[in-house]
């Protein structure tokens, strides 16, 4: 009984470690001017894959509105940039989420703390 006990918190130990450092940025990664985020997102689609649920897609029109989908979730409104924080404004969704860029490769904070990588499409 004793084995299982430690081996069940050593499993969670990892797997908390593994969680933990999925939601860190890069090391190395930069914050973004406002302007030069707008310009690498603007007119263009990205994929994502959060740990959970279906791969996401969202597209960032040029004329400030944005289109999202997740599976059969979907969900549009304007879209704009603050610091180094791409922010959204829809019915369903509001807020914004705090970006980094490394190598050219974006990377997006989640609320929940999940790192989520920009992959173009």
């Amino acid at each position: 009984m004793k084995k299982i006990f430690l081996t069940t918190v050593a499993i969670a130990a990892f797997v908390a470690s593994a969680s933990a450092q999925t939601s860190d940025f890069p090391e190395g990664s930069e914050p973004l001017a406002e302007s030069e985020l707008r310009e690498a997102l603007s007119g263009k689609v990205f994929l994502m894959t959060p740990a959970k649920g279906p791969d996401w897609r969202w597209q960032f029109d040029d004329n400030g509105y944005f289109f999202f989908n997740a599976g059969s979730y979907t969900n549009s409104g304007k879209w704009s940039t603050k610091d180094s924080t791409v922010c959204q404004d829809s019915g369903k969704t509001t807020g914004c989420n705090p970006m980094r860029q490394k190598d050219g490769v974006l990377y997006l904070k989640r609320g929940n703390g999940e790192l989520l990588t920009f992959r173009p499409k």
